[in-house]
């Protein structure tokens, strides 16, 4: 048995929005159309039923009997919908994360995999935190953070992303091939950085890779490893940085290693708040945090 046909549902939803406004006017700006566009549609639906809802005026517009009876469905009917939208709405959007990490890391590895991140990891909604201090991490607060040392954190869930090794960079702009250039390079120091330990200085570098005679305290100085790589690009010296940090503008010949002696750095860890790290988009998020780090 067939089911009987129902009225056009944009003359439904015109009648609907008319008899809630009572209005004609009120209801087309609603629906962002013309007030004549809803006349239409009601004329439409009345033909279609074969009986007047709704009585026009020049000053209101007011249901019949049988439009009040139609109102009262139609009513309910677009509410339920409405209704189920917004809550299934709600369960496939986004969900917000707030991840820490240095201003070095964030600008230098994440921020230019950000679109990647977007689309392969569309269930989170991330939101950066900025902070060369270790922040507490918590539930509905900074959950998430990209931890540099040896881990495990104390009060906090983490793995490891990988290793790290120290490496000096330079322009190469600047020509440097050999371990003798280094004595008439300018040396750029980072003062701010506090980790790995032992501080890897241009002292401890030098005297690994067994090169004499080279003023390791001269040169410039800055606070952490954003400005210093970007001095470095500028081509305004030689900078020790991680090599993770400076894996792109590696890769895009910005920077280059003019030099094969590394020094051992800590590791890079993703973590999370205890009791999260089941959730499902913060595991999404640490294992797309995985996969781009084996490639990096």
């Amino acid at each position: 048995m067939s089911r009987l046909r129902l009225p056009p549902l944009s003359a439904l939803r015109a009648f609907e929005v008319a008899a809630r406004r009572a209005s004609f006017k009120a209801a087309a700006e609603e629906l962002l159309v013309t007030p004549t566009a809803i006349s239409h549609q009601i004329k439409h639906l009345e033909a279609y039923l074969g009986f007047r809802v709704l009585d026009r005026t020049p000053r209101a517009v007011t249901l019949t009997a049988k439009g009040r009876a139609l109102y009262e469905v139609t009513a309910s009917g677009f509410g339920e919908i409405e209704g189920v939208v917004t809550r299934l709405r709600a369960d496939t959007a986004p969900t917000t994360i707030t991840l820490s990490s240095t201003t070095a890391f964030l600008s230098h590895w994440l921020v230019p995999r950000m679109d990647e991140l977007r689309q392969i990891v569309p269930m989170v909604d991330l939101r950066l935190h900025t902070s060369n201090v270790v922040e507490d991490l918590r539930p509905g607060g900074i959950e998430t953070a990209i931890r540099y040392g040896h881990g495990p954190f104390p009060g906090v869930a983490s793995v490891c992303l990988c290793p790290d090794v120290l490496t000096p960079v330079c322009s190469p702009r600047l020509g440097i091939s050999r371990l003798d250039d280094l004595r008439q390079a300018t040396l750029i120091h980072i003062d701010g950085r506090s980790r790995p330990t032992p501080n890897p200085n241009w002292s401890r570098w030098c005297a690994q890779a067994g090169i004499a005679d080279v003023d390791t305290d001269a040169g410039l100085r800055f606070p952490d490893s954003m400005l210093a790589m970007q001095a470095a690009i500028a081509g305004q010296g030689v900078v020790i940085v991680s090599r993770v940090l400076a894996v792109d503008a590696l890769a895009a010949n910005l920077l280059e290693t003019p030099f094969s002696q590394t020094l051992t750095g800590d590791a890079y860890h993703f973590a999370c708040a205890f009791g999260l790290e089941q959730r499902a988009d913060i595991a999404a998020l640490r294992d797309w945090f995985q996969r781009s780090f084996n490639l990096t």
